[in-house]
Parts: structure tokens; sequence; C-alpha cells
């Protein structure tokens, strides 16, 4: 018999959905699921699960140092049972962003083992134990052992020595409760605030049955939105909210700017006070900053762990071209600079467009038209000019 006692470590997420609606804000203490309706938080999620998933999706394989594209597997074409790939992928980073893990069953496997269906399950469900003695572990899926060997685990923030990871929401829990926090201050003050909304004075004596009197009058005429008459020396203050008390304004829009960095969105992409200006000329550089500081790390994630259930020498790619359209006379600008210094065909120039390939009858009609081209690579007529007239 063993001296020592194995040790185990089990992993319990918090709940996924919120039980009941009430639940920390406007009832109870804020807590880490009240912050689950902090819109900010959902704005986040959805903006980032949004964007992944529209993006498309496609296999590849290397090739003399270049990556050519392959058929896809039937892994990103049909990842799970009625599931389309860009609701699969929506869940995949949404459970991440709010869990810190994404979990799902391994259900169908090809010839060689490699699984080409992966059912996504609620996070919630899983609980995880690890032998310290082994580093084995051990599923549980709604109550039910699974084989690691069938589950397929892909965690977002991961610490050393931990094989979870950590969601954004458990890491920032401090700052979004005190964003929760403030939402309930908001909705007991102006719910059930314990000070009056206004004030009556009179410069003549009245008794109970008097005030009682004049303010059911006063109430009545304010419900119903009807001019309101008062006697000769009566006057009628409404109370307004002081600076101390009204500072709560300010702070809920730096809990959204908060909120919004830890999930690296840009704040004014979820509609928060960002304090900067934001002008349409910047206006694709901040989807090229927003791809790159946003999305990239996300993107990649996913296709590191597609690319290991794959045979060797496959992988995935996303195609982030979606996020980086731009308006018709820079695009026109691009393929022309590309076409002039022979790194572009036009057939590949009319692809980028989804336009056809050029029949022999308009490649005959295009070589009757002469096109002067200058050194940057565009026709003259596109090129800017100088004050001297001559291409800049």
């Amino acid at each position: 018999m063993s001296l020592f006692k194995r040790e185990t470590r089990q992993w319990t997420p918090e709940p996924f959905v919120p039980p009941f609606p009430g639940t920390g804000i406007g009832g109870g203490s804020p807590t880490i699921d009240s912050a689950l309706r902090v819109s900010a938080v959902w704005a986040c999620v959805r903006l980032v699960a949004d964007t992944v998933s529209m993006m498309e999706l496609h296999a590849y394989t290397m090739r003399n140092g270049v990556r050519v594209p392959i058929d896809d597997p039937k892994l990103i074409v049909s990842p799970a049972s009625g599931t389309t790939i860009n609701d699969w992928v929506y869940m995949l980073v949404a459970s991440m962003m709010l869990r810190g893990n994404a979990f799902g069953r391994i259900v169908q496997r090809d010839s060689l083992l490699y699984p080409t269906q992966i059912e996504l399950v609620n996070p919630d469900s899983v609980r995880i134990r690890q032998d310290q003695n082994t580093g084995q572990l051990t599923f549980s899926i709604n109550g039910t052992d699974i084989g690691s060997d069938q589950v397929f685990h892909l965690p977002a923030y991961r610490l050393p020595g931990l094989r979870v990871g950590l969601s954004p929401i458990k890491y920032a829990a401090l700052s979004i409760n005190r964003e929760a926090a403030i939402q309930q201050f908001a909705y007991g003050y102006f719910v059930d605030a314990p000070h009056p909304q206004a004030v009556i004075t009179s410069d003549q004596p009245i008794d109970d049955t008097q005030a009682r009197t004049l303010k059911d009058r006063i109430m009545a005429r304010i419900i119903g939105r009807e001019p309101l008459i008062l006697g000769a020396g009566t006057k009628y203050e409404a109370l307004s909210v002081s600076p101390e008390e009204s500072q709560f304004l300010a702070t809920q829009k730096l809990g959204v700017a908060e909120i919004a960095r830890i999930y690296g969105v840009p704040p004014e992409m979820i509609a928060a006070e960002a304090g900067n200006s934001m002008t349409y000329a910047n206006v694709e550089q901040r989807s090229i900053d927003f791809l790159t500081y946003s999305i990239q790390p996300w993107l990649t994630r996913i296709e590191a762990a597609l690319s290991a259930l794959m045979p060797g020498g496959k992988h995935v790619r996303f195609d982030p071209s979606v996020l980086l359209r731009t308006d018709i006379e820079t695009t026109m600008k691009a393929t022309a600079i590309g076409i002039a210094s022979k790194q572009m065909l036009p057939d590949e120039a009319r692809a980028l467009r989804d336009v056809a390939p050029l029949t022999d009858a308009q490649k005959s009609e295009l070589s009757l038209v002469p096109l002067d081209v200058s050194p940057t690579g565009l026709p003259k007529a596109l090129t800017p000019a100088t004050d001297e007239g001559a291409p800049a």
C-alpha cells in the first residue's frame, strides 16, 4: 500500500448562462454572472465571434515552399451535424471568450482516424480532473466520463502549470463587477431611490390635511402631464441630481471602455467613447489594426488547433480579406499596379472582384485600346499630376 495519496485537481466553470434574469443587476450583489448581462461584454463577444465566423476557412498544403490550396476536408465543410462551419466557429470563439475554453466530442473519424466531425458542447457541462502524478486528464461531460482522446479542447488564455484556459471575464472580474455594481446603483437610483423627486414650499401655514391634498393634486397633474396650477404662495421645485450623484454616468463610460480593452476591442467599435477622433481617412487603417491586434490571436489559436487534427503537411487558414476590402478606386489602382508590374494577371485581378475571366473577344478589343503606363505602374490617367502637369 502506498504511503502517498495521489492528488487530483478538478476544474469547474462558472454557469455559462445566468440562471435568473434579475440576478446581480437590480437585485442582489454583482457577480461574474451578472457581468454577462453587461451590454459591453456581449458587444465584444458578438463583434469578435461574428468577425471570425464570417471569414472563409480553407485547407492548404506546402509544395516547394509554396502554400497550395487543396480540397477542404469534411471537418471544415460540415464540422458537426446540422451545423455550418460559420456557426461552429462562432460557438467556438464565444465559448473561449466567455469561459476561456471550448470543448467538443469527436464523433466521427476517417479511415486514418483523423477527426471529421466534432460536436461542440456547453463548457459548463464539462468537468476536468488532472492527476498530479501522471498529468493525465479525465473529462466528464454531463456527468459521463469521456476519454481524453475523444475530446477536442481549445483553451484561450493559459497560465504556466494550468491545462485549462482563463476567460477574460474571470481574469478581470474586479473591473467587470464594478461595472455591474454601477448599473445596480443606477437601477436603484431611478427606481427605488429613498429621496423625494421634488419639494413643494409655501409662504403660508399648511397643515397635514392641506399638504396631503396639495400633493395629491400635483401628482395627478404630473402623471397626466396636465398643466400645473398652484395657489398663491406655493412653489414647486424639482430636485436635480448633484454632481457627485451623477458621477456614475461618467464612470459607466469608463467601465465600457475598460471592458473593451479587456477583450482587445477598440472602444468606438462597440459605441463606447475612445477619447480620440475617427475620421474617414483612417477607417481602413482601423480595420487593419482590428484584424492585427483583436482578431488575429483568435485566428491563430483556431488554425493551430484544427491543423493539428489533419494529416501531416496539411493545414487550415482563414481568409481575412473580408476585413481588408477597400473602395473601388483603391482596388482598381492596386490591381493596375499589380498587372503593370507583372505580379498579377488580368484574370487574377478580375477574380478578386468576382468577375468572370476575359473572353477571347474581350481580349481582342482591349488589345486595340492604347494604354500609356507611368513608371508607378498606374495608367497616366490615374496618376496624380504635379503643378507643372508632369506625373507625380
